[in-house]
């Protein structure tokens, strides 16, 4: 035969929020509830006789797994997976009602000053809990508060801890809250369980005004409590936390304890790569794999970049910022500019450690070529024009950097005079020109720099005249060469015999 548990004093609505470990983002988190109050007490019945304890879950879908947990300073007591036997209430689209039942044997249990933990696991993997105390004993025996630290035990603290922990007597009577802060060994929480709270030496005490206890409608305290422990003096590693929680009522106690990591010295940031960078080329990869934390390594860390230009005017402008866990960052060096590189890197318990670089993207100047009539002309070269005739001078195949390349300027000038702009011209002689003159082409990209190549042109049409003095020189060596010729005739001419 079952006896079903009295409801006491109230039907519990909260004396634990539901917690969500990861937010539910389908929508509102699991709720869960119990037909039974803080500090219920179970009494053994002499005929052997069980207790139930139901409840209710709320949610969109039906939970992945709900389980029921009974423990004390000892272990666990009694654990149950209850998801196969969850039945429906309510089913919608929207909201979903299932109820479940818990039987509990205080001969199996024991006396026992218990903490219940009821935990779903929702169809999106987040976990929401419900706690409360219940006091199973065959009387009105000496029991001790219960007491369950809520932290989990793969957590991260610096300077300080804000402890969020539940103890509850089975009088409602506030209990008295002391606890210890040791190192931990390989194995967590490795503390005597049968240790008296007298043999310790670091215990410390907590009072009043560090304490902050929910209460229930009649103003009794009913569990939930917080207090502030200043960690700014410890090493960076592991500790246990041991909290223990005395009834003053009869000088009964339990105790938990959980581990989590301290971690009170900030990443050191290292960020590497050149300090210029000539505008234009491939991907720069700036690198920051070097940061680390001296403690506790490069696992966990995440990485912010950010890129400012820095003499862009009066006021920096951030290019872009790269947030997560990405340890180096590729530069692109389309702008030319001075930019300042920073990198913080965030730890799991918040500290913050940043380096800045400044780097310079170094503009390329252009290259400037030549076509006159589709022929190339290089820089000094010579070039005939016809007075009269025209022909096509073209600085199109000029190359820059490829973000520069369609803003180039093109400045011809006749005699060092700028005479128009633009890629290409069919070019005829100017009449203001005799002879000869000198053409030059200047490409200038956006960021003002510039080269140029500059060619002789000249008149082809001009008639020669000869000096006077070529020309005498000239007539004279004509006279002489025959002059010269005529003796050497002479010479070799035979006498001819005279007829008689």
């Amino acid at each position: 035969m079952r006896s079903i548990v009295i409801v006491v004093l109230f039907v519990l609505t909260s004396s634990l929020p539901t917690t969500n470990a990861e937010g539910n983002d389908a929508g509102y988190p699991a709720q869960i509830l119990l037909d039974i109050s803080d500090g219920t007490h179970i009494i053994e019945m002499s005929d052997g006789s069980t207790s139930a304890i139901s409840g209710t879950i709320q949610d969109e879908a039906l939970p992945n797994s709900a389980t029921w947990e009974l423990k004390d300073s000892f272990g666990t007591r009694q654990y149950i997976d209850f998801t196969d036997t969850l039945v429906t209430l309510s089913d919608s689209n929207t909201w979903n009602l299932w109820a479940f039942e818990i039987e509990i044997d205080p001969l199996i249990v024991g006396p026992c000053a218990c903490t219940v933990i009821v935990t779903v696991i929702d169809n999106s993997e987040n976990a929401h809990s419900k706690i409360i105390s219940i006091f199973i004993s065959p009387n009105l025996m000496r029991l001790p508060p219960t007491v369950h630290i809520h932290d989990d035990a793969d957590v991260w603290h610096s300077q300080s801890y804000t402890v969020n922990a539940f103890s509850m007597t089975d009088q409602y009577s506030e209990p008295w809250v002391e606890y210890t802060l040791r190192n931990s060994t390989s194995v967590r929480c490795s503390y005597l369980e049968s240790q008296q709270k007298s043999e310790l030496n670091d215990l410390k005490s907590t009072n009043s005004s560090q304490l902050s206890f929910w209460t229930n409608v009649q103003g009794d305290p009913v569990g939930q409590f917080t207090f502030d422990i200043d960690l700014t003096d410890f090493l960076d590693g592991w500790y246990d936390l041991v909290i223990y929680s005395t009834n003053p009522l009869n000088q009964e106690f339990s105790h938990d304890c959980t581990s989590f990591r301290v971690d009170n010295t900030p990443p050191k940031a290292l960020i590497m790569g050149p300090e210029t960078i000539p505008e234009g080329i491939g991907a720069v990869v700036i690198d920051g794999s070097s940061s680390i934390d001296l403690y506790w390594g490069i696992q966990g860390l995440t990485y912010i970049w950010s890129v400012t230009e820095v003499d862009g005017g009066p006021v920096p402008e951030t290019l872009f910022v790269i947030d997560g866990d990405s340890r180096g960052i590729s530069i692109y060096p389309t702008v030319s500019g001075i930019f300042e590189i920073n990198l913080a890197i965030a730890d799991q318990a918040g500290n913050i450690g940043q380096e800045s670089k400044i780097i310079e993207i170094q503009n390329v100047a252009p290259i400037a070529r030549l076509q006159i009539d589709g022929t190339p002309i290089f820089d000094n070269s010579e070039f005939i024009l016809n007075e009269g005739t025209t022909a096509l001078f073209d600085a199109s195949d000029s190359v820059d950097t490829s973000n520069d390349a369609g803003n180039l300027r093109y400045v011809w000038r006749i005699n060092n005079v700028p005479t128009y702009e633009g890629e290409s011209r069919e070019f005829i002689w100017p009449d203001e020109v005799d002879g000869e003159f000198i053409l030059t082409i200047e490409v200038i990209d956006d960021n003002s720099e510039a080269s140029q190549i500059s060619i002789l042109v000249k008149d082809g049409s001009t008639e020669t005249v000869f000096p006077i003095s070529i020309i005498i020189l000239i007539l004279s060596t004509i006279f002489f060469i025959y002059s010269v010729a005529k003796m050497r005739k002479q010479k070799i001419e035979p006498d001819i015999p005279k007829w008689s």
